[in-house]
């Protein structure tokens, strides 16, 4: 197995990453410090959207612009491609994309968007601690999965969805896969073609492990970050076919961290990029997030939003 290498360190906690080919740089939120950053291949961070409040899943349209979802307001915000390239875009630099509230108080997170421009963000309900392992005295609850079409419109299109977390979209995009963190699984959908609805809800795999962020590969397979194996531990990331075999393992091996979330990318797509931060459970403290990234040996799936 190859190295991990050091990319950054000295963040906050970095999540949502996604890799922008046409900059040759991977862009992620640190959602604690309220930024958006990119990060070159020298490990050279800067800013490029400060939204006023906590940022999550990111995104990419056709045209260049970027999709932030902002947390508190919830909202899919769309900053324009000049001001991307620019850096330190801020709030008054974007638009509101999109209102993707619910009727049932849910918080939002992470995103996906497909190679028509058409968004899938997270809404979770609220209330699980991450002080104690998920069981019957801290139950995890169900969310929804909320589309966002390119004119603003959104509808619900998925419920009972048990935390909803990173998503892929297949390079036809035709099929939706999204972690269900506390559900310990990865879920798929069948996209329909006339109206990005989802149908034939199916598992993808089970990981017996939280599942976070995910990154899809060329040969249909899941990188999925799991921030534990047993609760309480750094937990890894899981290279995973569709229908549960499990193919490559890369443990954390770090007492102070756990894996969040993941991205391939680089020149040729085999770089896996790993977001850390401090262990589940813990405190989050600006210094405690990292991005690392290992050498895999197949590259990342066409078409990666």
């Amino acid at each position: 197995m190859a190295a991990i290498e050091m990319v950054v360190d000295g963040l906050f906690f970095p999540e949502g990453p996604r890799w922008r080919a046409e900059e040759g740089k991977l862009y992620f939120s640190d959602v604690l410090a309220g930024k958006v950053l990119r990060l070159d291949d020298a490990g050279q961070v800067e800013t490029v959207f400060t939204p006023g409040e906590f940022p999550s899943g990111l995104g990419s349209l056709e045209n260049g612009d970027l999709l932030v979802v902002a947390t508190e307001s919830h909202q899919v915000v769309r900053v324009p491609k000049l001001a991307v390239l620019a850096g330190n875009a801020t709030q008054a630099d974007s638009v509101v994309h999109a209102d993707i509230s619910t009727p049932y108080g849910t918080a939002n997170n992470d995103m996906v968007v497909a190679p028509n421009g058409t968004a899938y963000a997270g809404a979770y309900l609220p209330g699980l601690t991450e002080k104690a392992p998920p069981g019957p005295a801290n139950p995890p609850r169900f969310g929804n999965i909320v589309m966002a079409r390119t004119d603003g419109s959104t509808q619900i299109v998925a419920d009972r969805v048990c935390f909803p977390n990173g998503g892929a979209i297949s390079p036809d995009g035709k099929t939706l896969i999204v972690a269900e963190t506390f559900a310990f699984t990865l879920t798929a959908w069948d996209i329909n073609d006339d109206d990005g609805t989802l149908s034939n809800r199916r598992p993808f795999a089970n990981l017996a492990a939280p599942t976070d962020g995910i990154s899809l590969d060329a040969e249909g397979c899941i990188w999925v970050a799991c921030p534990y194996f047993s609760y309480g531990d750094s937990g890894g990331w899981v290279r995973v076919a569709d229908g549960g075999e499990i193919k490559q393992v890369v443990k954390l091996e770090d007492p102070d961290k756990s894996a969040y979330a993941c991205m391939l990318g680089g020149p040729d797509g085999r770089d896996l990029y790993l977001c850390e931060s401090a262990v589940l459970g813990r405190d989050r403290l600006q210094g405690d997030g990292r991005i690392r990234k290992i050498r895999v040996d197949v590259p990342a799936a066409e078409n990666q939003f």
